[in-house]
C-alpha cells in the first residue's frame, strides 16, 4: 500500500489499515484521526504535522519515523515501536503508551505528553528536554540515561521508574511521585522536588546541586558526602540526618531541623542557617565560613546572636 491509497480509502470512509505495509511513506500532514493501524509498519515514514487523534496504533512500527508535530492525543499505543522516531513538538496528550511500548533514544523534545498513561515504557536514552509530562503516569518505566532537562513533571507519577543516569537539570518534579524510583546516578541539579514523595527511593550518586526539596520528607536517606551545594532546604527536617563530608556550600538551611545531625567535616561555607536549629549537632571540622547563623539555635542551645558576637 502506498500513500495515496491509503488516504484515498480513508477519504472514502476506512478506519482499518491493520498489519499495512506503509513504510518509508510520506503523508505529512494528513488528517488520520480515529485511524485502526494496528501492527502497520511506518519504518522511516514522514508523517510531520499529521493528525491521528484517537488512533489505534498497537503494536505499531514507527521506528526512525518523522513524527515532528504531529498530533497523537489521545491514542491507544500499546508495545508500540517509536524507537528512535523524532516527536520533538509532538502533541500526545491523554495518550496511552503503557504495556512496554518502545520509546528508547526517541526525540521528544518539547513534547506534550501531559495526562499520558506511560507505565512500564521504555524511554532508555531518549530525548524528552523541556517536554511536558505533567500528571503523567510513568510508573514503572525505564528513563535509565534520558535527558529530562527542564522538564515538567509536576504532579507525575514515577514510582518504581528506573530512572538510573537520567538528567533532571532544572526539570520541575514538584509534587512528583519518586516512591521506589531507582535515581542512582541522576543529575537532579538545579530541579524542584518541592513537595515531592521520594519514600524508598535510591539516590546513591546522585547530583543535588541547587535541588528545591521544600516540605521534602527525608527520612531514611543518607546524604553523607552528597553535592547539595546551593539547595534550597529551606525547613528542612534533618534531625539525626547523616550529612558528613556533605557540600552543603551556600545552601539555604533557613529554619531547618539539624538536632542531633552529624555534620563532620561538612562544608557550610557561605550557607544560610538563620533560626536553623543546630542543638546537639556534630560539627567537628565543618567549615563555616561566611555562614549566616542569626538566630540559630547552637549545639549547646544557645541562640546565636550576631550583635553579641565576638569580632574578628
Amino acid at each position: 500500500m502506498d500513500a495515496e491509497e491509503l488516504l484515498a480509502k480513508y477519504t472514502e470512509g476506512q478506519r482499518k489499515f491493520s498489519s499495512a505495509k506503509l513504510s518509508g511513506v510520506n503523508i505529512q500532514g494528513a488528517d488520520l484521526s480515529e485511524i485502526d493501524l494496528s501492527s502497520a509498519d511506518f519504518t522511516g515514514a514522514d508523517l510531520s504535522e499529521a493528525k491521528l487523534t484517537k488512533a489505534v496504533l498497537t503494536s505499531t512500527n514507527f521506528s526512525s519515523a518523522l513524527l515532528t508535530g504531529t498530533n497523537l492525543s489521545g491514542v491507544l499505543g500499546n508495545y508500540i515501536n517509536l524507537s528512535w522516531a523524532d516527536l520533538s513538538g509532538a502533541d500526545l496528550s491523554g495518550a496511552k503508551l503503557n504495556s512496554q511500548s518502545n520509546l528508547s533514544n526517541a526525540n521528544l523534545s518539547g513534547a506534550n505528553l501531559s495526562g499520558a498513561d506511560l507505565s512500564g515504557a521504555n524511554f532508555n536514552n531518549a530525548n524528552l528536554s523541556g517536554a511536558n509530562l505533567s500528571g503523567a503516569n510513568l510508573s514503572g518505566a525505564d528513563l535509565s540515561n534520558a535527558n529530562l532537562d527542564k522538564t515538567n513533571l509536576n504532579g507525575a507519577n514515577l514510582s518504581a521508574a528506573k530512572c538510573n543516569r537520567a538528567s533532571f537539570r532544572e526539570a520541575n518534579l514538584s509534587r512528583a511521585n519518586l516512591k521506589t524510583t531507582n535515581l542512582a546516578g541522576a543529575n537532579l541539579a538545579g530541579a524542584d522536588l518541592s513537595r515531592a514523595s521520594l519514600v524508598g527511593a535510591t539516590i546513591t550518586d546522585v547530583n543535588l546541586q541547587g535541588v528545591k526539596l521544600h516540605a521534602v520528607n527525608l527520612e531514611g536517606f543518607d546524604l553523607s558526602g552528597m553535592n547539595l551545594a546551593q539547595a534550597d532546604l529551606m525547613g528542612a527536617d534533618l534531625r539525626e540526618k547523616n550529612l558528613r563530608k556533605t557540600s552543603l556550600q551556600g545552601a539555604n538551611l533557613e529554619g531547618a531541623n539539624l538536632r542531633g545531625a552529624d555534620l563532620i567535616r561538612a562544608n557550610l561555607k557561605g550557607a544560610n542557617l538563620k533560626r536553623a536549629d543546630l542543638t546537639d549537632a556534630r560539627t567537628y571540622g565543618v567549615n563555616i565560613k561566611d555562614i549566616d547563623l542569626a538566630g540559630a539555635i547552637m549545639p549547646d542551645g544557645e541562640i546565636y546572636k550576631p550583635e553579641t558576637s565576638k569580632k574578628d
